[in-house]
């Protein structure tokens, strides 16, 4: 049969059908082959399995006090109490069975007898050097340790069995306290007494035979020159020796106390505790936060002048004037920021130990105390309200909180 069709219609015929891609890989007109779909179901039952283990090893581990230890053979697990501990509770029931309740107290306030060295004599003025020469000896540094750092100020020793006078507001909060005289040597104190309003500390270092300062007996007056020996660049330079002007000599009245702060002009503002000196070298003031207190939202460096030292040192107040029961050791809140941030379990810790103390073989500084006789605490005050209540030679539990450890403490209350 003949073909009639034109050969344009025959060559459209035989082309083939023309086909709408299903997918856009199909642009070709082949079939799309389909992705298959992850499956994360693995992933999810491994980290289900490992929570779970995590979980029992945390709840074993705290039931029978597991644990890592790094001994003569390596790392290993251990079972049991930690060590520290057991120790802990060894030096405890220790310390009751020998010592009982006679575990001895700092003195608290200046002693009746102690009096500061004045000088009446009169005569010629000394030259710059004489001045240093005769001061400098008894002007000690002194380190105040804390929770927060520590910082350092100046004293004056005013008796050779280590009674030392300072004035400055963070020895009150100091765990550990160390001297450092100026023949390079050094020695723990302990605070003994202080007063609130011109921040004026008693202080008392293990040491004897101990060079002294005279204190003026004629009231100072404006306009003459003085002289200071101080400690404001720490251990790097001590004992530095300035001059300058008397400036001010006026009373304030502070919560009902009256006061005679002193000011020089000319003069870097030196330390806190450093002694002001007349031409003979004796001290007419010593530098003290009061003037924070004189001068709202400032400090002028402002001193306190011989007489109202003398004043202030026999009505100082001791470790706790309010009471003679005590137990070894002055209780402080705890700093909310720190309690938050190292996760502490209580809100009162130790903040300073007596110097010789038994109490040291089982306490330490920072200890926290979260309950005495199973009352919790809220505040170092209710602490010491609990302590009044009791008698000497009763005998408290606490529960103290160290890294991790819990620790019941059995102590005598004793009275200073």
């Amino acid at each position: 049969m003949d073909d009639k069709r034109t050969p344009m219609e025959a060559e459209i015929q035989e082309l083939p059908p023309a086909r709408t891609p299903s997918c856009p890989e199909d642009s070709y007109g082949t079939a799309a082959i389909p992705k298959p779909r992850r499956s994360y179901a693995a992933l999810w039952v491994c980290v289900g399995l490992a929570v779970i283990a995590a979980c029992s090893f945390s709840v074993v581990a705290a039931l029978s006090h597991l644990r890592v230890e790094n001994g003569e053979g390596g790392w290993r697990l251990a079972m049991g109490e930690p060590q520290e501990t057991r120790q802990g509770e060894d030096a405890i029931r220790s310390l009751e069975i020998q010592t009982g309740s006679s575990v001895s107290a700092p003195q608290s306030g200046a002693p009746d007898t102690l009096q500061l060295p004045r000088s009446l004599e009169a005569g010629e003025s000394l030259s710059p050097a004489e001045i240093y020469a005769a001061a400098a000896p008894a002007v000690v540094r002194i380190r105040a340790e804390s929770y927060y750092g520590y910082s350092d100020c100046s004293g004056v020793v005013i008796s050779a069995d280590g009674y030392i006078l300072s004035a400055a507001d963070h020895l009150g909060s100091a765990a550990a306290l160390t001297v450092y005289f100026s023949d390079g040597s050094a020695t723990t104190a302990r605070r003994i007494g202080w007063d609130r309003i011109s921040g004026v500390c008693l202080l008392k270092a293990e040491a004897s035979g101990l060079p002294t300062v005279s204190f003026a007996a004629a009231e100072p007056a404006v306009g003459q020159s003085v002289w200071c020996v101080c400690n404001p660049y720490g251990e790097s330079v001590p004992n530095v020796f300035r001059t300058g002007m008397l400036s001010v000599s006026r009373s304030v009245t502070l919560s009902g106390v009256s006061y005679r702060v002193l000011s020089v002009s000319g003069l870097e503002q030196p330390d806190c505790g450093s002694p002001i000196l007349d031409s003979r070298g004796r001290v007419l003031g010593l530098m003290s936060s009061i003037g924070s207190r004189v001068v709202s939202g400032t400090d002028p460096g402002f001193a306190v002048s011989t007489a109202d030292l003398e004043r202030i040192l026999q009505g100082m107040e001791g470790a706790d004037a309010e009471n003679r029961c005590w137990l070894g050791f002055e209780p402080e809140d705890i700093p909310l920021d720190y309690k938050y941030m190292l996760q502490l379990p209580g809100y009162v810790w130790i903040g300073e130990l007596s110097g010789d103390s038994p109490l040291r073989d089982v306490l330490r500084s920072y200890d926290v105390i979260t309950a005495v006789d199973g009352t919790e605490l809220s505040s170092a005050q209710e602490l010491k309200e609990i302590i009044r209540s009791h008698r000497p030679g009763d005998k408290v539990c606490l529960l103290v909180y160290r890294s991790g450890d819990w620790l019941k403490v059995i102590l005598p209350v004793t009275e200073r």
